[in-house]
């Protein structure tokens, strides 16, 4: 596949669920690029607050997908699957995926064609609401089921979809979303790390970035709440540390020598809050214990050495 060419069309895949407001500031960072080439296919997961109707008075021309409110992330960004499966694009036109919560300059379309490469996946440079830099990709560390935002400079391995290019006729390759596995969180991760397995490359370029507004993600804290409060938070598909979800990315993503051990990790750490409450102190007890034992077994033993010295002076 050839570069694009300046008059390549770009399919915005956009997800919205009633964040009128937000859409509404991203549209306008839509309506400012120098790029004119460009398509929006808002996929409005049953918004009640008017969202859809905002953006038609904004995009004339926009394709409205509209479900009933249960296909999160993934859901949604399968429907766009779906919707290029069957819209029979030219195989060079681009489709990026991206949040509504995000900040993107005038050139933000324009940079990412002239960046783009054959057989390769183009993910904007991330940066926080307060101007710092947050990350160019993720690299995971299958051994020890953790992973870390990187530099470009860094070994990467995984993108985040968040402002994610790619042409159409490389998605289509790729393959779908699994909505019912991985309804929201980890999902976009699946399916890059599936890309990069498949031999396409993952590339970012420091003149494609955009800004995030992580306060209006999910649910990634628990502090402060009881145990079991957390444990049945954390049972939310708004939660980043949901078991049955991690259960599903190990399944699908995990290298096969490190399955086992990171399905028992999911768990582990699902289960850290009953750990605290008393694993922890068992272990101090135990610990104690221990010590005690130790204490009185070295007291026992200058006890017995001292005795045998006396005994030993005594017969001679």
């Amino acid at each position: 596949m050839s570069e694009p060419a300046r008059s390549s069309r770009i399919h915005i895949f956009l997800p919205v669920h009633n964040r009128r407001a937000v859409t509404e500031q991203f549209l306008r960072c839509l309506q400012r690029q120098t790029y004119p080439h460009w398509h929006l296919l808002l996929i409005d997961d049953g918004s009640v607050d008017g969202t859809s109707e905002m953006a038609r008075s904004l995009v004339p021309e926009l394709t409205l997908l509209r479900g009933e409110g249960d296909w999160w992330w993934a859901g949604a960004l399968h429907q766009g699957y779906r919707w290029v499966s069957t819209a029979g694009l030219p195989a060079d036109d681009l489709v990026l995926m991206i949040n509504d919560d995000t900040e993107i300059g005038p050139d933000f379309l324009a940079n990412a064609v002239a960046a783009m490469r054959p057989r390769s996946l183009l993910l904007a440079q991330a940066y926080r609401s307060n101007g710092d830099f947050c990350e160019a990709g993720v690299f995971w560390d299958w051994k020890n089921l953790r992973c870390t935002g990187v530099a470009a400079h860094e070994e990467i391995n995984c993108f985040s979809t968040r402002g994610l290019f790619l042409y159409a006729g490389d998605l289509l390759r790729i393959g779908g979303f699994y909505p019912r596995m991985l309804p929201h969180y980890l999902s976009d991760y699946e399916f890059t790390i599936r890309a990069h397995r498949q031999g396409f490359a993952l590339r970012s370029s420091p003149d494609v970035s955009l800004r995030y507004f992580e306060a209006l993600t999910g649910i990634r804290s628990t502090e402060g709440l009881s145990i079991w409060r957390t444990l049945k938070t954390n049972l939310s598909i708004k939660s980043s540390s949901n078991p049955f979800h991690w259960t599903s990315f190990v399944i699908l993503a995990s290298p096969r020598r490190y399955l086992v051990s990171n399905l028992v990790r999911v768990w582990w750490r699902y289960l850290a809050p009953v750990h605290d409450v008393f694993l922890l102190p068992a272990r101090r007890r135990l610990g104690y214990l221990r010590s005690l034992a130790g204490r009185v077994k070295r007291k026992l033993k200058r006890d017995w050495l001292g005795k045998t010295e006396q005994d030993i002076r005594a017969g001679k």
